[in-house]
């Protein structure tokens, strides 16, 4: 049922992949014959003309779609315009980074978020409960661009503790010494940024879920029969708001995978982020379409695995 809905999911994305680019105005990959000579002008002729044997956007869009499936099938994901190189070698040589900063801030994200929320919960309201949930709600509503910004402005250019952009310092390869450190100063503050995006909303979830689950019969019942309180919080509450916890933090991953394309162009990260912006400003629609089929896979990817995860501790969550 699972893997069923996924696969829906995907089929239903890749035609829109495939469709949106061939929709848009003035478009290279749904010109008419009269568009040709127009487009002929400002390319290549043989990039033209390799281009026009690919993608056959003089056929009809079934025809079209028939032979992009085939490509995709066959591991070809077409040819970018701006960088004249297989959209494919392109994508794998970017997405690396942009999986290690959108994997490195949900981890830490999760080990941070969900004990803060459980003891906002747990605690009796207090001042400084209030006032932690009120600072968790003001960063919430702040945009992973914009504080990626403000963190860049002080800490990059005011204080110079980081470096503003880029993963590693220019020339420098993997294999030069103090490769590592460098690539790790570098990484800081954009997973700093999405760290502290992505904790207010995974905590306020992890907050309300346990609270909701605290004030459940079964839990007023041990209270009432004595059961000493570790007990009640741990096999009472805790076990009982994880599945649903973990049910709903799909969702916001999901945002927090977006929020980390914004985040490396803000810090020129040479990540999706950073390939996406270079691949709009130059219309480079093969290069937008390889882009949008990787993030939709990742997306469908995390999606599922937490979907599994949810119904291995609680069925009832997903059917």
């Amino acid at each position: 049922m699972i893997l069923g809905r996924n696969c829906i999911l995907l089929v239903v994305l890749i035609i829109l992949g495939f469709l949106l680019p061939r929709l848009i105005p003035g478009s290279p990959l749904s010109f008419s014959g009269e568009e040709i000579n127009v487009l002929n002008l400002r390319l290549p002729e043989e990039t033209f003309n390799r281009f026009r044997d690919y993608y056959v956007p003089e056929q009809p869009l079934v025809r079209q779609f028939a032979i992009y499936m085939s490509h995709l099938f066959n591991g070809d994901w077409g040819y970018s315009f701006r960088y004249g190189l297989p959209v494919k070698k392109i994508i794998m040589s970017r997405v690396s980074l942009t999986l290690f900063l959108s994997l490195t801030s949900i981890a830490i994200s999760t080990i941070i978020a969900i004990p803060l929320g459980t003891f906002l919960a747990l605690r009796r309201r207090g001042r400084g409960e209030k006032g932690i949930l009120m600072l968790l709600l003001a960063v919430q509503t702040i945009p992973a661009f914009l504080l990626a910004i403000i963190c860049r402005l002080f800490f990059a250019y005011n204080l110079g503790w980081f470096p503003a952009f880029g993963a590693y310092p220019p020339g420098m390869t993997p294999t030069d010494a103090g490769f590592a450190g460098h690539f790790i100063l570098h990484a800081f503050l954009p997973v700093t940024v999405l760290v502290v995006s992505t904790v207010p909303p995974v905590a306020i979830l992890t907050r309300n879920v346990v609270h909701k689950i605290k004030r459940e019969p079964y839990v007023e019942a041990a209270y009432y029969f004595g059961i000493r309180e570790k007990t009640i919080q741990i096999y009472y509450i805790l076990l009982n708001s994880f599945p649903e916890i973990m049910g709903r933090l799909n969702i916001i991953f999901l945002y927090a995978i977006a929020g980390a394309l914004f985040v490396e162009i803000i810090f020129s990260y040479p990540g999706m982020g950073t390939l996406m912006k270079a691949a709009v400003e130059s219309r480079d629609y093969p290069l937008i379409q390889g882009i949008f089929l990787v993030t939709t896979i990742y997306s469908i990817a995390i999606n599922f695995v937490f979907e599994v995860f949810s119904d291995k501790i609680n069925p009832r969550l997903v059917t």
